[in-house]
């Protein structure tokens, strides 16, 4: 009888630690990762101990002392246990990958299984994000006494961050260069103790997002011999010539205050504005020249108190005309030397000017001259309000023959009708000659749509906002913001609506919002036809779109968990995306230019208008000529979609021919 036996006979079972707190769960199912853990020097006991110094620095002096009794830290080492319970593991085994590169994997398969509320769901996440900064933090101590002061030679602190990163991927440092688009020898170089040269940065960038890592968490700690400067992020971005410009020019001022206008302004403005949103106006008015008024929560852009409010409704096209009005108030009050009129301020209160031919001309001329020559609609659209003043027979100035009485005693004598239709005249021809393109749309996104997925640089820097939202402290302001910009630009990706219907999107608990859950899970997007700029055009339809499926979870995940934070001052407000002070967020377009800017590598920004350029354009490169598809997405008509990408076609005539000469060539 053969007794013996071999340790080759040993089962690795995976068991399962029961607790007190976690007695009722039925762990029916088994979990496979893949890999083995790759762990820290850390155990869980150890963790425990760092965790309770940062939550209870004043209650335990050394190991001897009473342990930590605050509730807070109770909760979370709870939690901690029931996780440990769930990955298989005990509170001496060591920190691995369940807290590392896993963690989001493995919370979100931990916080599926438990039969809780979803608020104690999200409680339980928000405990373990907690563990993880506290592993983070202890990780790095040790690594820094590990290191001492001044490194180890080939050892500096970037050498044993990418280890360590590389160590957590479980993969071959080859496999993740190739994936990556790196050279794999020179990852292997970077492993042994070479530092990367300037040229090599953005291989270390494209590194950072294989390994999962924040945005420059590794090229920051880069130190190049004879500079002795950490490397940044220095990928050049394109030069926007339109941005250059507007830079150049707000230095300039020379518009109008509004704190300057006189009360005789006012009272013109008043009448005006009372012409322009009454029913019934005792003067004629064209059926266009009519102004909407809205709500104020349908208002996305701050606007003149006294200037464009009636009642309680507001004029989004007052608050545009009176912009242009003080730009044209103020070139009249520029010197000659400047380029203006040289008039004085008292002189120039009033709208008759927009009647004088020459005050009107010479500013579209100064404006011309501001933007290099280039005659485009910003032009076009100051022509359009003189010409509506001005109009033969809905004029509202032609109307109005007094007015001249207002201007200098030069103009006193004049015959008004004749200023008034060579003003619509002059408008007209600067309207007709306005064809360029002062700002390019596609210019901030050409380096988008040169790659062959021009959303892929979109998707990195959600992860990236992810990541940051993990590292941030558990449950706080910083962690709520990142995952509302991750969902922002997770949206704008997949409905690219205007900007103003992201600023004013809403969501309630009664699924009265703007955002909404159906019966099946899924969350769709709806406005009415007055939330659109456009009303008379694509938005006599309502709108109500899906949102992707993919995107459920994390809209589920950021109103339980993250918006209540961003919504602490005010928690019945209804913003889907509400500001750092919790209200409307006027600002939303600027913050998404700055946040591509800082986490797409090369890009000068891109606003949420640019969105809807990309994925048009994205859209029909790939499905050529769908262009009703494209006119459904972003809420337009054909004839605008036609106008807007018809240069398409041309790409893909070119295409088409490119095919044609490529089956000539191989027939001969």
């Amino acid at each position: 009888m053969n007794n013996s036996f071999s340790f080759k006979d040993l089962q690795n079972i995976r068991y399962t630690v029961t607790y007190g707190h976690n007695e009722a769960f039925s762990p029916k199912k088994r979990f496979a990762w893949g890999a083995p853990d790759a762990t820290m020097d850390l155990t869980y006991l150890e963790l425990i101990a760092h965790h309770e110094r940062l939550l209870c620095p004043d209650e335990r002096v050394d190991a001897t002392s009473p342990p930590c009794r605050t509730q807070s830290f109770r909760n979370q080492l709870s939690t901690l246990h029931s996780y440990l319970a769930f990955v298989g593991k005990t509170t001496d085994a060591r920190v691995g990958r369940e807290l590392q590169s896993d963690f989001d994997a493995r919370v979100r398969a931990y916080t599926d299984w438990l039969d809780v509320a979803p608020r104690t769901k999200a409680d339980r996440r928000s405990h373990l994000r907690a563990w993880r900064e506290t592993a983070n933090i202890a990780i790095q101590r040790q690594k820094t006494q590990r290191l001492g002061p001044s490194g180890n030679g080939g050892s500096s602190e970037f050498h044993q961050r990418l280890r360590e990163a590389f160590a957590m991927m479980g993969e071959a440092p080859k496999t993740v260069a190739k994936r990556a688009g790196a050279s794999p020898s020179a990852v292997q170089r970077w492993l042994k103790g070479a530092i990367p040269n300037k040229r090599a940065l953005p291989s270390v960038t494209r590194i950072e997002r294989a390994l999962k890592l924040p945005p420059n968490s590794l090229r920051q700690l880069v130190t190049h011999k004879g500079d002795g400067h950490r490397a940044k992020d220095i990928t050049p971005a394109p030069s926007i010539p339109y941005r250059i410009r507007l830079k150049a020019r707000t230095r300039e001022e020379y518009r109008f205050k509004v704190d300057a206008l006189t009360p005789d302004f006012d009272s013109e403005w008043t009448a005006l504005f009372d012409y322009k949103t009454t029913r019934a106006p005792k003067l004629s008015r064209s059926r266009r020249g009519k102004w909407r008024l809205l709500p104020e929560q349908k208002i996305a852009k701050k606007l003149p108190y006294r200037y464009a409010l009636k009642g309680s409704l507001w004029c989004v096209s007052a608050g545009i005309t009176l912009e242009q009005v003080l730009g044209f108030l103020g070139y009249l009050t520029l010197s000659k030397s400047q380029g203006g009129m040289g008039y004085q301020h008292r002189d120039v209160q009033t709208l008759a000017w927009l009647a004088v031919p020459d005050a009107v001309n010479g500013y579209l001329e100064f404006m011309t001259a501001r933007a290099d020559g280039v005659v485009s609609g910003t032009q076009a659209q100051f022509a359009a309000i003189a010409r509506c003043l001005t109009h033969p027979t809905t004029g509202y100035l032609t109307q109005q023959p007094e007015f001249r009485t207002r201007l200098p005693t030069d103009y006193h004598n004049a015959d008004w009708n004749k200023m008034c239709q060579a003003t619509t005249a002059l408008c007209l021809t600067w309207k007709a000659d306005a064809v360029g393109i002062s700002r390019d749309p596609t210019a901030p996104i050409q380096g988008l749509l040169d790659l062959k997925e021009p959303f892929a640089p979109i998707l990195r820097a959600i992860a990236d906002l992810d990541a940051q939202a993990s590292a941030a402290p558990a449950g706080s302001l910083q962690e709520s913001i990142c995952k509302r910009d991750a969902l922002l630009l997770a949206m704008l990706r997949a409905n690219p609506l205007r900007r103003r219907n992201y600023v004013l999107m809403t969501w309630r608990e009664n699924g009265g919002g703007n955002l909404y859950q159906r019966e099946d899970g899924q969350w769709w997007l709806r406005f009415d036809t007055s939330d659109f700029k456009n009303q008379k055009g694509a938005s006599q339809r309502h709108y109500d779109a899906p949102l992707p499926r993919s995107l459920s979870e994390r809209v589920s995940e950021y109103l339980e968990d993250f918006r209540p934070r961003l919504l602490r001052n005010h928690p019945d407000a209804g913003w889907l995306f509400p500001s750092r002070t919790s209200g409307r967020w006027d600002g939303l377009g600027r913050h998404v230019e700055k946040l591509t800017r800082r986490l797409i590598p090369g890009s000068p920004g891109i606003g949420p208008h640019a969105f809807r350029h990309l994925a048009a354009t994205d859209y029909l490169r790939k499905h050529p000529n769908d262009f009703p598809t494209v006119a459904q997405l972003l809420h337009d008509t054909l004839a605008t979609v036609l106008r807007a990408y018809a240069h398409l076609r041309q790409e893909d005539s070119f295409a088409k021919y490119e095919q044609h000469l490529d089956a000539v060539t191989s027939q001969v």
